[in-house]
């Protein structure tokens, strides 16, 4: 009788087990994989959760109103949406929000009789002041009046505050002006400008004005829905392609 050579059943075995080592090492991989890649999601998910909670600026209190500032983002009807370095914001208006816009000027525009506010680089009212900026902006009821605080004239804030006055002459590049107290007091102060004197005029505008791509510095009450419903809000001036931010 014929005999059936033994190693054939061995082979089969390691055939066997070789394919069996295959597949469960694929389905490991598959499965490592799938763990990888929910994984991945879920740490996309979480990063993108972080950015977005992140990305929400906060407006800031000042003198009791809340602020948000930046670049208009867009507008869509009375709603704008506002993008800064701080994150981005949300500011709703109405037809009856004051808005004030800040254009171009240049120095040979100051002339005695108008209105400006000064905003010092250094030094204070009532002695030489070199000026960060000069704005000119309308006058009340004829006359040049203090409004009791720091003006910023539509300019972010700054430590050194800002006061108005009358301009009395102008001298090269001197400015002589008078500032009123509300007391009826008067003070006298010489500006010196230079190259980096900002020089602009601040009037009213219509809603119309708002429009992607300008700054803004909106103020008013932030609501529940995080929503800023502005009272005022100041288009300051595009400087060196950026928004001017806050001094401090």
């Amino acid at each position: 009788m014929k005999k059936t050579p033994i190693t054939r059943y061995p082979m089969l075995a390691i055939v066997g087990i070789t394919a069996l080592s295959a597949v469960a090492c694929s389905s490991a991989t598959k499965t490592e994989s799938a763990a990888s890649s929910v994984s991945s999601v879920a740490s996309s998910a979480a990063s993108a959760t972080t950015s977005a909670a992140a990305a929400s600026q906060a407006p800031e209190k000042i003198n009791g109103e809340d602020e948000v500032s930046g670049s208009i983002a867009s507008v869509s009807g009375m709603r704008i949406e506002v993008s800064s370095p701080d994150g981005s914001a949300s500011v709703s208006f109405t037809d009856e929000t004051k808005i004030m816009e800040l254009t171009p000027a240049k120095l040979t525009d100051i002339t005695a009789g108008l209105c400006v506010t000064i905003r010092p680089a250094s030094g204070a009212e009532g002695g030489t002041v070199v000026a960060d900026a000069v704005v000119v902006g309308a006058s009340s009821g004829g006359e040049c009046k203090k409004t009791g605080g720091a003006d910023n004239a539509g300019l972010p804030r700054s430590p050194l505050g800002g006061f108005r006055g009358t301009v009395d002459s102008v001298t090269g590049t001197t400015i002589a002006i008078t500032t009123y107290g509300t007391d009826g007091s008067k003070t006298n102060s010489t500006i010196e400008t230079n190259d980096l004197t900002l020089f602009a005029d601040r009037h009213r505008v219509k809603t119309d004005a708002i429009v992607e791509g300008k700054c803004i510095i909106a103020g008013g009450t932030n609501d529940t829905g995080g929503v800023l419903q502005a009272q005022t809000i100041n288009l300051p001036l595009v400087v060196n392609g950026e928004c001017p931010r806050p001094k401090v």
